[in-house]
């Protein structure tokens, strides 16, 4: 962490503390707190139903892992177990949820949602999504079909808050998270420029700090830190020269942090991402054009259309945005983090490992690993060759 990063991300790792004490007091004043796993969750009607919306995606704790695999068999990818071991755990955020969003993307996240109700005793909300992501050939039957899962989930929340989910709460919701997309979006925009006086490390620290944190004060902090990097100047005499990689594949959830720790020891630079609790959130708006127009609309389309996620079966968008990144961040090396167990992400490596080189000369690295401390080494020895190769480049 350079100097610019230690004196901005200071007061907001002290609110990150915090956060599980706010949701804990929000609570006993009779609030409720809606918890989702995937951005394909519009939070925008939680917030419209008077609720507290909060991402569950922590993960990298081995011990949550096991507790969950009381539900899920081992060969469960290590996220989706640690899911449910935390809140058998007493996680202070995940015990403390009184309803959960669970998308339909891969089984494991679908068996979250059966056994978040069967076995934990806590709501679970279902939300359908249709597996192509083509416009021409789906558009007019995928919409409509989530849309209907979006209003199944809007009338499931009401009954939970007791409050009506009006077009003018959504909108106002929507116009929250579009500004927190917008000032997000200008902090992953900063690596672009060699001489960033902020690093991705860091960007991707607040994206993950706005799992949890009250809307506006989060609008706030992202304000602010736009502010304040916008007066840096850094020094254009200094030039970094560590090779400048991409991180993509599956969900890096926060506190798994051991590929991100190794890569930075190893020299290497991340200025760019292609993974769901990244960049990809800050990544395209809700279009509203005027306040006449349809805010169910305008979710839909915004929250199919924006994640292109390996579930569905548009490859050739995915790749093509994946190749775009590569030039737009003059990434040099791409690392393909792969959960173990994670056959969604893992069937994506090839494809992208052979655009990025044919089209590109970039060349990609596939690391797969758990939530244990056991392969470290190997991880370890895998990315220090790797980076070593470019640097020889």
């Amino acid at each position: 962490m350079n100097t610019y990063d230690s004196i901005l991300l200071a007061p907001l790792e002290e609110r990150i503390e915090t956060d599980s004490v706010r949701i804990i007091q929000a609570k006993a004043e009779g609030k409720k707190v809606v918890g989702y796993f995937c951005p394909h969750v519009p939070e925008e009607l939680i917030l419209a139903a008077g609720m507290i919306p909060v991402r569950l995606a922590q993960g990298g704790d081995i011990e949550a892992v096991t507790a969950g695999e009381d539900y899920l068999k081992a060969d469960s990818c290590p996220y989706a177990r640690s899911c449910l071991g935390f809140q058998k755990q007493g996680n202070p955020i995940y015990s403390n949820v009184d309803a959960i969003c669970v998308a339909y993307t891969c089984d494991s996240m679908r068996k979250n949602q059966e056994y978040w109700a069967e076995y934990l005793g806590v709501p679970s909300f279902p939300l359908g999504i249709t597996q192509s992501h083509d416009r021409l050939r789906s558009k007019t039957h995928a919409l409509d079909y989530f849309k209907n899962e979006l209003n199944l989930l809007a009338s499931r929340l009401e009954a939970l808050s007791g409050q009506n989910i009006t077009s003018s709460k959504i909108k106002q919701a929507i116009r929250i998270n579009n500004q927190i997309r917008e000032q997000l979006w200008r902090l992953f925009e900063y690596p672009v420029d060699k001489r960033t006086p902020i690093e991705w490390r860091n960007v991707f620290r607040i994206a993950q700090a706005g799992f949890t944190m009250d809307r506006l004060l989060y609008l706030n902090e992202l304000i602010k830190f736009n502010k304040q990097l916008a007066k840096i100047r850094p020094n254009k005499s200094i030039k970094d020269t560590r090779p400048r990689l991409m991180i993509c594949g599956s969900i890096i959830a926060q506190g798994d942090n051991k590929v991100l720790d190794i890569i930075e020891q190893a020299g290497g630079n991340i200025v760019a991402d292609s993974i769901c609790t990244g960049s990809m959130f800050a990544r395209k708006r809700v279009t509203m054009f005027g306040l006449a127009g349809n805010p169910m609309d305008a979710l839909a389309e915004r929250y199919l259309y924006n994640i292109p996620c390996p579930f569905m079966t548009d490859l050739p968008k995915r790749l093509g945005r994946i190749v775009k990144i590569i030039r737009d961040y003059n990434v040099a090396g791409i690392i393909y983090y792969s959960l173990k167990y994670c056959d969604t992400w893992r069937a994506e490596f090839k494809a992208i490992r052979d655009v990025a080189q044919q089209k590109l000369a970039t060349p990609t690295l596939l690391i797969e690993a758990e939530y244990s401390p056991a392969d470290i080494g190997t991880i370890k020895t895998k990315v220090e060759a790797f980076i070593e190769m470019m640097e020889g480049r």
